[in-house]
């Protein structure tokens, strides 16, 4: 596809300068591309290495809610819980955060209650609420760690196209309108020539 333009010089140093400009700013596009898919790929390992901890963790919670449940009652288990949602608090902040040139909301645990063991009623009860309390952390970590990985594939794939618009299509294009504004500039110049030449002759 020709730009639509009169086959001239000033318009031949205007594509130039414009493939210029478009080189340069896909080598940045391709540089950003290389070390987005580079961190991408960290976060991606961390990610997986925090959902596997927490499996892990989380398995063995199961575990003993399993035992709970067997040896204690629903009326107990029930007044437990009532007990715990009044007597523990959690508070979390959203901090705007930038990594990668991209922003996000970060959750951030600003404070939580100092948890008191109400009843001891059945030692599992307490050791799971401790337990779920400790991977508090963990799952804001893993929550923040997603967001981030969600929105850095996104900028990935914007700077993909990016880079393939131009290497594909804009760089294509300015140059295949300056080789036919150059072809342009040829031919009328040899045209100018066999008619100065043609010119030259009648005189003599």
């Amino acid at each position: 596809m020709k730009i639509k333009v009169n086959p001239n010089r000033m318009n031949l140093l205007k594509l130039r300068r414009r493939l210029k400009f478009a080189l340069r700013g896909h080598k940045l596009l391709k540089d950003k591309q290389e070390q987005l898919t580079k961190e991408f790929n960290n976060l991606i390992t961390n990610l997986l290495e925090i959902r596997s901890k927490l499996e892990t963790e989380l398995l063995t919670i199961y575990t003993y809610i399993k035992e709970v449940l067997i040896t204690t009652s629903n009326e107990m288990l029930e007044t437990y819980l009532e007990n715990l949602s009044q007597e523990l608090r959690f508070e979390v902040d959203f901090v705007l955060e930038s990594r990668f040139n991209v922003r996000y909301e970060k959750c951030k645990l600003a404070q939580i209650d100092k948890f008191k063991k109400i009843i001891i009623v059945n030692p599992y009860l307490n050791f799971v609420t401790s337990k779920l309390i400790t991977l508090f952390n963990l799952i804001l970590e893993l929550t923040n760690l997603e967001t981030l990985c969600e929105l850095l594939a996104k900028e990935l794939q914007t700077t993909r196209r990016r880079v393939n618009g131009l290497e594909y299509v804009i760089i294509p294009q300015i140059r295949q309108n300056i080789r036919f504004i150059i072809d342009k500039l040829n031919e009328f110049e040899r045209t100018n020539i066999t008619q100065l030449m043609r010119i030259k002759q009648l005189l003599e």
